[in-house]
This record gives C-alpha cells, structure tokens and sequence, in this order.
C-alpha cells in the first residue's frame, strides 16, 4: 500500500516562532531533541524578540491614541516597570486593555523578569520619553513614608486595637481639616 503524502503549510510572523516551529519539527520527525542549555539560550532570544516586538506595539498605540483610557494604562505599566516602588501598577488593568495590547504586555513582562536591561533603554525615546509620558499623563509618585514613621505607624493598631485603615482615614481627614481651617483664616 503506497504512503500517502500530505503537505502542510505554516505561517510565522517573526524568526522567534519560526525557530520554535523549526526546533519542534525536529523533534517530531527526528526525535532530536535539543540540548538544555541550547534550548534555554534559544528560549531567551525568543523571549527579547516578541519583547522587542511587544514594546512597539505599546508605544505605538501611545502615540496613535494618546487619549484613550488604554493609552494610559500602558504607560502607568510603563511607569511601572521604570520604578515600581514609585509609581506601583496595579495588574487588574490589564484586563481593561484589548487582547493585542494585553498581550504585548504580558511578552514584555515575561522579558523584564529577566533582568536583562531597564524598559527606557528599549523605548524609542529613552527615559526622555517615559518621563514626558509620565507627566502628561499626570502619574504621580506613590506617597511612603520614611522609615521611623512606617516602624511607628506598624506599632499602632497593636497599640490602639484599631484597624491600620481606619487609623489612616482618621490621620488624613485630621491633616485635611488642619489645613481647610487654615485656609479659610481666623473666625471673627
């Protein structure tokens, strides 16, 4: 009984996929496998690529609809990966993003955990740019305390029995009243 031959044609958008195409076609067909560190080094070179790729669509879509509610979200993610601590992200946002942009985020994720090089070196415009992002988009630096405040702050809802949020709603709104009192001077 003659074999019968069947042809398959694939379509890649870039060499990381093809190479991963090529690599587990040689498996399946020849059973050879590639050695670890080799795999690993071709999985990494993967990971930069659809990174670098990921990182033109997000400035991309910057640039193209700066007014959108995702414009923002993006370089809040931006911010985030410049300097965490500064300028937190909160992760749920990304569910507010399009399949395409989400995705280009999570590419770009799965690259900065390598710890290879700061997002603004790889942005078109630098640091430059992110920091013109970060102003225009009006993110603000995330307000801490130093240590000696943070150690006393800690203290207190053992101290008090109360709840750490309670006690801060309570600190802020006596800050504000503070301050609104000033502002509208001394009653007559």
């Amino acid at each position: 009984m003659p074999v019968k031959k069947t042809a398959v044609t694939l379509q890649v958008t870039n060499e990381a996929e093809a190479r991963e195409l090529r690599e587990a076609w040689q498996e399946i067909v020849a059973g050879k496998k590639l050695a670890r560190t080799e795999a690993l080094e071709h999985a990494v070179e993967a990971v930069m690529e659809r990174a670098q790729a990921a990182l033109e669509i997000i400035e991309t879509a910057i640039r193209e609809h700066p007014t959108t509610g995702q414009a923002g979200r993006l370089v809040r993610l931006l911010a985030g990966l410049y300097n965490g601590s500064d300028y937190p992200f909160d992760l749920t946002d990304l569910r507010a993003l399009d399949t395409r942009l989400a995705n280009a985020c999570l590419d770009y994720l799965n690259y900065d955990r390598l710890g290879k090089r700061e997002v603004h070196h790889h942005l078109s415009g630098g640091d430059s740019q992110l920091n013109r992002w970060i102003k225009d988009y009006g993110i603000e630096s995330a307000l801490r305390l130093d240590d000696s405040q943070a150690e006393a702050f800690a203290r207190l809802p053992e101290q008090t029995g109360r709840d750490r949020h309670g006690l801060l709603r309570e600190a802020i709104d006596d800050l504000l009243d503070k301050y609104r009192r000033k502002a509208s001077g001394p009653k007559r």
